[in-house]
């Protein structure tokens, strides 16, 4: 039996943002959570001044608003808001019409996350079932209360779990497909397919290509489709033909 793993990514690339969207900071008055406007400044001005990277602004922006607002929040607290998280369309069919199809023709198919978001959030969501492992941060904790990031998985750290998840599911890299919408997920990339595997862009619409040609400039992209996951779409085929091949 041929043995396949897909990696995705997953802010953007099952969902419809690009990053995060923990509303839990909706307590403190931040209207949509860490999509609000003045969260998503903040992130911008802390990313330039330190030429960090954009989770690590991130979750220094989430613990200041946190820590202002004299609000101190358990892992339970922090899933406030869960069932909200806008997902792209198709996802509520797809993993089972994947799988169904992967056991047809013979193939024992495997899904993973690969995310710079929060590994237990991810584990939480309606999905979840369909994930044999995810790999994420971590939150430090003390009292049962989330007081900071234990484990950062970084755009670079990416590689390492993915040697990781091959060596543990005895599947090399020529029989992985990673998708992803971002920059973050360009040394993901490259990693799959300059060994053999098969990467897939996803975006929102036909004009958001801005980030696809700057992370494409390598030629690392095999596919680049609408974030439609629906049987039948672009997305989907690409999915199959690249499983298949």
């Amino acid at each position: 039996m041929k043995k396949v793993n897909i990696v995705y990514d997953f802010d953007g690339t099952l969902t419809q943002v690009a990053l995060p969207r923990y509303l839990v900071l909706e307590k403190c008055n931040y209207e949509k959570g860490t999509s609000n406007e003045r969260f998503l400044n903040e992130l911008n001005r802390i990313k330039e001044q330190k030429k960090c990277e954009t989770m690590e602004a991130f979750y220094e922006v989430f613990f200041k608003v946190l820590n202002n607002n004299n609000l101190e929040i358990t892992i339970n607290d922090f899933f406030y808001g869960i069932d909200n998280i806008p997902f792209n369309r198709g996802l509520e069919k797809y993993f089972s019409n994947i799988n169904d199809w992967a056991k047809q023709n013979d193939i024992e198919l495997n899904h993973f996350i690969l995310t710079s978001g929060v590994k237990d959030f991810v584990e939480k969501c309606v999905y979840a079932k369909y994930f044999k492992e995810v790999f994420g941060c971590t939150f430090k904790l003390e009292d049962e209360k989330i007081i900071g990031i234990d484990y950062y998985l970084s755009t670079k750290e990416k590689i390492k779990k993915l040697e990781l998840l091959q060596e543990n599911s005895a599947t090399r890299a020529d029989k992985t497909i990673y998708i992803g919408d971002g920059l973050t997920d360009y040394y993901a990339m490259k990693y799959i397919h300059g060994n053999g595997g098969k990467t897939v862009f996803v975006h929102q619409n036909e004009n958001d290509l801005d980030i696809y040609n700057e992370i494409n400039k390598e030629k690392i992209v095999d596919y680049c489709k609408i974030a439609d996951y629906n049987e039948g779409t672009n997305l989907y085929k690409s999915i199959m033909d690249a499983i298949k091949n």
